[in-house]
């Protein structure tokens, strides 16, 4: 079986990350893809984090595909949430099948400095969305031969594959600033996500 990891804060969950997800789906031909909210963000810093409830509430009507599967594995555990630990508890679960990290490139281009990134290398393929152009592919290749030692033919390297995307560039941080700002978060948040950070007067809903 091919199981796909896909990782990270979720604060809120976007139509890009559904977009992404469902794209290597696809493309990769997974057979089961685990969507895991992190609690404690490791790479970065995140000062207005919604409760655990609210962000695994909120990915449950981000990812609709049958194929997905919301985890709480990292918000249960009472360390960090290195990539490391989920993937090797993946491993014990799952040991005679291939796991596929799913990352987009901003987080693929600090991947060096990932706890113990070499052995993420060897336990799992890192696929990484790229968006679509000569240039950027280009820049991904030039950052795994020179950080990771890994040289990329085409868009494959040992334990990397590259998925080159459609651009759709937004983040949860700018949503965040667009519910602060009062501004229309239309065809890039679905709208039961809306009425929910509405209703629970999640991040800048409530307090003007």
């Amino acid at each position: 079986m091919k199981i796909g990891i896909f990782g990270g804060t979720f604060n809120p969950p976007h139509k890009g990350h559904a977009r992404m997800v469902e794209k290597m789906t696809e493309e990769l031909g997974l057979d089961k893809v685990l969507i895991i909210p992190n609690k404690i963000p490791t790479h970065k810093r995140c000062d207005d984090l919604a409760d655990n409830k609210d962000r695994i509430a909120m990915c449950k009507m981000a990812f609709t595909k049958p194929k997905f599967e919301i985890s709480t594995m990292e918000m249960d555990r009472e360390s960090d949430s290195y990539t490391i630990y989920t993937v090797k508890d993946l491993r014990k679960k799952y040991p005679n099948d291939d796991l596929y990290l799913i990352i987009g490139s901003d987080m693929f281009y600090i991947f060096h400095k990932w706890y113990k990134h070499k052995e993420l290398l060897e336990e799992c393929t890192v696929c990484v969305a790229s968006r679509n152009t000569d240039d950027n592919i280009q820049s991904l290749r030039q950052y795994a031969f020179e950080k990771l030692g890994v040289y990329i033919d085409g868009l494959d390297g040992k334990n990397i594959h590259i998925s080159p995307l459609d651009a759709y560039i937004v983040s949860s941080g700018e949503i965040r600033e667009r519910i602060d700002e009062g501004k229309s978060l239309y065809g890039i948040v679905e709208p039961e996500i809306i009425e929910y950070m509405e209703k629970n007067k999640l991040y800048g809903y409530g307090k003007k």
